[in-house]
């Protein structure tokens, strides 16, 4: 008797057991998305860092989009540059997933096209999450993750150094509006 009530007692145990995880489960995968979001959010801002860097020794110019990684590379710390340049959701997919707005670069006269003087730097999109994966990835903004990467959010750096999580949808709203510029006007005539 006493073996049977063992028994039933281990089996009512892996029956809580296994409700507990199929409760916990969801919330455990949200709380890794929330820490995979938060982890790009860090690496975007390790690049803002490196881009400053580059700005300050490269008299304000921004880094050519082709190369724009390589160019970078040197402004990481070295313990630091194996992932920096990844987004953590696409780690162990052999991914980059971060591109180079082409918008801010004009291959015509080799120069960048967006100057500070021109447009609120908390408006310009410099880099952003992209479907594309190669290294030096370099987008118009076609390339945007649709559904957002981050349960449905994708992650932009600002010419100031700043990262905002929009959805899709919220981008191309905040495009329309002009709240933030993606493709940068030409600059005013006088």
């Amino acid at each position: 008797m006493r073996s049977v009530g063992a028994i039933a007692l281990v089996v009512i145990v892996l029956i809580a057991a296994i409700w507990v995880m199929k409760v916990m489960e969801p919330r455990m995968k949200a709380r890794r998305e929330e820490e995979l979001r938060k982890l790009c959010e860090t690496r975007l801002g390790r690049l803002a860092a490196a881009l400053q860097l580059y700005l300050e020794r490269y008299d304000n110019l921004l880094p050519p989009p082709q190369n724009w990684c390589d160019a970078l590379e040197d402004m990481v710390p070295p313990s630091q540059r194996a992932f920096v340049f990844h987004c953590p959701k696409l780690e162990g997919k052999s991914g980059y997933g971060y591109a180079f707005n082409a918008y801010a670069w004009d291959n015509e006269h080799n120069a960048p096209r967006w100057h500070p003087e021109m447009y609120p730097p908390s408006e310009v999109v410099l880099i952003y999450e992209t479907t594309q994966t190669k290294r030096n990835a370099v987008g118009t903004g076609k390339d945007i993750p649709n559904p957002g990467r981050h349960n449905g959010y994708n992650l932009f750096l600002f010419a100031d150094g700043s990262t905002m999580a929009l959805t899709p949808e919220e981008f191309k709203e905040m495009l329309e509006k002009g709240e933030l510029r993606f493709k940068p006007l030409k600059p005013p005539t006088r």
